[in-house]
C-alpha cells in the first residue's frame, strides 16, 4: 500500500510538472504572438503615414522632428497653380513615451476627418542607446532623426523594440526595423 502511494505521488508530481511547463509555454507563445502583432501594427501605421507626406513637411523645424517625435500633414493632392503638392489641413503626430512604453498616434478620425483621434501602441521599449526615429547622414551613417539629414536623405529609419512581460516574470522581445524612403517631394 505504501509503495502504491509513493508511485502515485511520483506520477502526480510528474503530471503537475508537465502541465505547469505546458502552461508556461502556452503563455509565452501567446504573449509573443500578441507582441509581434502589436509591433507590426505600429510599424505598418508609421510607414503608411510616412509614405503619404513630403520630406520637407516632416523635416520642418516648426514640427519639431526628433528621435522620439514626428509630426506632419499628409499629401492631399496636386496644386496645378503652384505646381506643388497640396497638404491636408490636419496633422498626424507620433510620440514615444519611454516611461509608459508606448507610441501615441494622433491624427484625423477616419470616420470624421475634422475630429482628432488618438491611438496608443503598446509594449514599446526602446533601449537607451537606440532611437525610434532615425535618418541617414551625409556619410551614410544611421543617426537620430534631425531636420537637416532628413531633408537631404529623404529617408526615415524606424526601429521598434517590443517587450512584454509573461507569467513568471519572463520577458519576450520582438524587434522590427524598417527604412522608409519618402516618396513625395
Amino acid at each position: 500500500m505504501l509503495l502504491v502511494a509513493a508511485i502515485s505521488s511520483v506520477i502526480v508530481g510528474i503530471l503537475f510538472y508537465a502541465m505547469n511547463a505546458g502552461n508556461l509555454t502556452f503563455s509565452l507563445s501567446s504573449a509573443r504572438a500578441d507582441l509581434q502583432a502589436e509591433v507590426r501594427r505600429s510599424m505598418d501605421w508609421i510607414v503608411k503615414d510616412a509614405h503619404q507626406t513630403v520630406n520637407w513637411e516632416i523635416a520642418s523645424i516648426a514640427n519639431n522632428p526628433n528621435s522620439s517625435h514626428i509630426k506632419f500633414r499628409q499629401v492631399a493632392g496636386w496644386d496645378p497653380v503652384s505646381n506643388n503638392f497640396s497638404l491636408s489641413d490636419y496633422y498626424v503626430e507620433y510620440n514615444y513615451d519611454a516611461t509608459q512604453h508606448t507610441i501615441t498616434r494622433t491624427g484625423p478620425d477616419p470616420s470624421n476627418p475634422t475630429q482628432t483621434k488618438t491611438w496608443t501602441l503598446n509594449y514599446v521599449n526602446i533601449p537607451a542607446n537606440e532611437y525610434l526615429f532615425n535618418t541617414i547622414d551625409s556619410s551614410g551613417q544611421i543617426v537620430p532623426l534631425n531636420p537637416t539629414d532628413l531633408g537631404t536623405s529623404k529617408q526615415i529609419i524606424i526601429k521598434i523594440f517590443g517587450q512584454k512581460q509573461v507569467t513568471g516574470a519572463q520577458n519576450t522581445t520582438y524587434n522590427l526595423f524598417e527604412r522608409v524612403k519618402i516618396r513625395n517631394g
